[in-house]
């Protein structure tokens, strides 16, 4: 009895303590957790029955370092993990974010994108609503994954303070050849848009300008 009470409370701390803290609290690895703790009972009874209560123990302790070494965080996680392809003017990108606290008011929204056109440029452009100011941008696009830099009318968004954003397309894109995919992240709850000041943008982002 004593190397079937020690297996299971490893699996009860080892992966309902120390990998519910790793791991996090969201429904995906609350979910994790659950099945991490059936698998090592699975792996523990089927060990107990070929090898004895000793060894089911150590399998088992094995098994729950190697599902908590799996739960850390990654050292460099991406920055998205999501996606979603928007390819009419109907499409709406919904978002709210926050300004810097410094006082410079020439600020930018940053959009993590890919266009993806066939031609020179695509047939679609960008606007939409900001703080309830309607805005346009021309974008230079470029092939790949960039981050695009949409600047905001001076005074717009007070620094500190935060801005309702309502994306969408304009033109003619098209499901087919010419729309534009934006990516998200799960810990940041929803699309990788940000609101910094103009200084303070890298130098390879792709820089629109007001229509």
């Amino acid at each position: 009895m004593g190397w079937t009470i020690a297996a299971l409370a490893l699996v009860a701390v080892g992966l309902g303590g120390v990998r519910g803290v790793l791991g996090g609290a969201g429904v995906g690895d609350r979910s994790a957790v659950v099945m991490s703790v059936l698998l090592c009972l699975g792996i523990w009874f089927a060990t107990r029955l070929l090898g004895g209560p000793k060894l089911a123990c150590l399998v088992t302790l094995a098994a729950v370092v190697l599902l908590d070494v799996a739960a850390l965080p990654q050292r460099s996680p991406p920055p998205y993990d999501d996606l979603e392809a928007f390819y009419r003017t109907d499409q709406m990108l919904s978002t709210r974010v926050s300004a810097p606290s410094s006082a410079e008011s020439s600020t930018a929204l940053t959009v993590l994108a890919q266009p993806t056109f066939a031609g020179t440029q695509p047939r679609f452009g960008l606007a939409g609503l900001v703080n309830g100011a309607q805005l346009s941008w021309n974008c230079t696009f470029g092939h790949g994954l960039q981050t695009l830099a949409l600047p905001l009318p001076d005074g717009l968004v007070p620094p500190g303070g935060s801005a309702d954003v309502q994306l969408h397309l304009s033109g003619s894109p098209s499901r087919e050849n010419d729309y534009l995919v934006v990516y998200a992240s799960s810990p940041r709850g929803g699309f990788v848009v940000s609101l910094v000041p103009v200084s303070g943008l890298d130098p390879g982002v792709t820089r629109c300008t007001l229509a």
